[in-house]
């Protein structure tokens, strides 16, 4: 989590987004998310189209947004030297999920399913990845002391973003109940670990 307590302005910005996402999110849920327009969901709270807009750029970003406050990247960039990519991965996934209240993590789930499910945030969220993609792998770089086009870096970099991926795309397909996601994907990296030990 932010160490810096936010402002009173910070924290009106995030509960008006947190606001709009919710509407946004139940009205996909009861309408479907092409038949929904931007205007509607901002109808809905009670502000103009263009204060949506300002908040969420894209109607993708209303999906894609996540409220947690927590940053992995930081986290995984400060964990011990000692620790190894995909230990040091695995701990900041596990401490972040710790940090979701109840009400979160059916929000996350929620916005997992919406993403496998609409090809429009599936791409969306895809372009997010790929920009993410390089800040990451030089943070695994650097973990592992070595350069971020060496070929292991490039691997476990990959791999561990495919995972992030892949790990969301059966959501909109199950029937059962939802495995708790931290699980789910704590298990994969534990058998990628297997592979790239060495890093």
């Amino acid at each position: 989590m932010s160490q810096d307590r936010p402002s009173w302005r910070q924290t009106q910005t995030i509960a008006l987004k947190q606001a709009i996402q919710a509407t946004a999110l139940r009205l996909f849920a009861e309408r479907g998310y092409a038949e929904t327009t931007v205007g509607m969901i901002a109808d809905e709270v009670g502000i103009a189209s263009r204060t949506c807009f300002r908040h969420f750029p894209t109607k993708p970003d209303l999906v894609l947004w996540d409220a947690a406050d927590y940053d992995l990247l930081a986290h995984f960039r400060a964990r011990p030297a000692g620790e190894g990519v995909l230990t040091a991965f695995r701990a900041a996934l596990r401490a972040g999920y710790a940090t979701l209240s109840s009400e979160q993590r059916d929000l996350e789930q929620h916005r997992t399913k919406l993403i496998a499910a609409i090809p429009e945030v599936r791409a969306a969220h895809l372009d997010h990845l790929t920009s993410a993609l390089r800040e990451f792998t030089l943070a695994v770089a650097e973990r592992a002391g070595r350069t971020p086009d060496d070929g292991d870096v490039v691997a476990v970099s990959g791999a561990i973003i495919g995972i992030l991926m892949i790990s969301q795309l059966p959501a909109v397909e199950r029937s059962s109940p939802d495995p708790d996601p931290a699980t789910v994907l704590d298990d994969a990296l534990a058998r990628l670990q297997q592979g790239f030990g060495a890093l």
